[in-house]
């Protein structure tokens, strides 16, 4: 189900919204805050500092720690913060991946485009959901590009996470956001690397619901 099919309502710029990959209760979760809404896009703004929610092992490690059983390892939600950089994401209705927007957190400056590769997004309240598909696309200012974290595809397969055929469709949608950054279309088209939020916005917090 498409973003589109599944919002009734846009919503308004400064709202603050919960962007979600996983299921409920178990799930990485960032508070946002929306900078625009329409038919066109989603575009929300995630400040360095913000307070998130990730997924750690049982014993608190990272899911990467070890990689032979990062995908069956049991998991458990835990507060963070987002550090290092700021993010300007911005998600295209329909589409099986949203785009990233890196800011240096302390500089400002513009470092790159994130492609994350996902299923397409469902709203629900002030919350929309996707689930994450592990590879991914890194942009570089120049526009050079480069596929990330195909190994980690690569042991989801084995792990059992995916099939095959599922590895293969994830390996096209990466193939068509790549066919968007060649042919230079949106958002990369569109000037958000020179975006700059409005001050005045709070830091958003984290909160339950939908």
């Amino acid at each position: 189900m498409s973003d589109l099919t599944s919002r009734v309502t846009s919503w308004e710029p400064g709202t603050q919204i919960m962007w979600r990959y996983g299921q409920p209760g178990l799930d990485f979760a960032a508070p946002m805050t929306v900078v625009r809404d329409d038919d066109e896009a989603l575009v929300a703004w995630l400040a360095m500092g913000t307070p998130v929610l990730k997924l750690v092992r049982d014993d608190g490690r990272d899911l990467r720690s070890e990689p032979e059983d990062a995908f069956t390892a049991p998991r458990r939600q835990v507060e963070s913060v987002w550090s290092g950089y700021s993010v300007l994401r911005v998600y295209r209705p329909g589409q099986s991946w949203s785009v990233w927007h890196f800011f240096h957190g302390t500089s400002g400056v513009f470092e790159g485009w994130y492609v994350n590769i996902e299923d397409p997004h469902v709203r629900t309240g002030r919350t929309t959901r996707s689930r994450d598909h592990v590879l991914d696309v890194w942009v570089e200012p120049d526009r050079t590009m480069e596929r990330k974290d195909e190994d980690e595809l690569l042991l989801a397969v084995e792990q059992g996470r995916y099939t095959e055929r599922e590895a293969d469709a994830i390996r096209a949608t990466a193939t068509e956001a790549e066919e968007v950054i060649t042919a230079w279309g949106a958002p990369f088209c569109d000037g958000w690397e020179t975006f700059r939020p409005d001050p005045s916005w709070p830091v958003p917090a984290l909160f339950d619901g939908p």
